[in-house]
C-alpha cells in the first residue's frame, strides 16, 4: 500500500515538471502617451521648486523667479476642458505665491515657499488629485 502511495506521488511530481508545451504570448509594445505643454511646464516648475527648496534650506536663495512659469495661462492642457474659471484662479495664486518667495526677507522664505506649494496643492485636490503626494515632498516641514 505504502509503495502505491509513492508511485502516485512520484508520478504528481514528475508530470507538474513537466514544461509547459504553450507558446509565449506576445508581449505588446508600451506606447508612452506624448506629454502636454502643461505637463511639461508642470515638471519644470516641480524641478525648480525643488531646486529653490534647497537654497532656502541652505540659507540663501540665489535665483529668479522665471518668467517662463507665466505660460500656466496659455500651455496646451492634457484635457483642454480644464481650463476653467477655477483652474485659471488658482494658476493666478499660485503665479501670486511664487513671486513672493523672491521679494520675501530671509526669515519669510520658508512660509512664502511653502505657501507657494500649498496652492499647488489646492489646485491638484480639485482638478488632478494624482501628484499631490510627489509635491508634498516639496513642502519644507
Amino acid at each position: 500500500m505504502r509503495l502505491k502511495y509513492l508511485f502516485i506521488g512520484l508520478t504528481l511530481v514528475l508530470l507538474g515538471c513537466k514544461e509547459s508545451q504553450e507558446e509565449p504570448k506576445k508581449k505588446q509594445a508600451l506606447v508612452m502617451a506624448e506629454r502636454s505643454e502643461m505637463a511639461e511646464l508642470m515638471n519644470e516648475m516641480y524641478a525648480f521648486n525643488e531646486s529653490i527648496k534647497q537654497q532656502i534650506l541652505d540659507g540663501a536663495l540665489s535665483t529668479t523667479y522665471p518668467e517662463k512659469f507665466n505660460n500656466i495661462h496659455s500651455a496646451i492642457l492634457t484635457d483642454n476642458s480644464d481650463r476653467d474659471l477655477r483652474f485659471e484662479s488658482f494658476s493666478k495664486l499660485f503665479l501670486e505665491a511664487q513671486k513672493q518667495i523672491f521679494e520675501a526677507p530671509q526669515e519669510e522664505l520658508i512660509t512664502r515657499y511653502n505657501n507657494a506649494i500649498n496652492a499647488c496643492i489646492s489646485c491638484h485636490n480639485v482638478k488632478c488629485v494624482g501628484p499631490i503626494p510627489r509635491i508634498k515632498k516639496l513642502l519644507i516641514e
